[in-house]
């Protein structure tokens, strides 16, 4: 079993979410891991990491 830890990209803690910068982030992880064979992903309750979660 392997254990990978992410953290969310650039926060805007004002707004519970990410900056433009934290997108950008994002979407490049999401680009990166699609190649990864994942069974399970869990996921912060903060809105800045739930949020890439529910585009996917």
């Amino acid at each position: 079993m392997k254990i990978i830890f992410i953290r969310h990209g650039e926060p805007d803690y004002s707004i519970d979410s990410l900056t433009e910068k934290g997108w950008r982030e994002a979407y490049a992880l999401a680009e990166r891991i699609q190649k990864w064979k994942v069974k399970e992903f869990y996921v912060s309750p903060l809105g800045r990491a739930r949020i890439r979660q529910r585009q996917e």
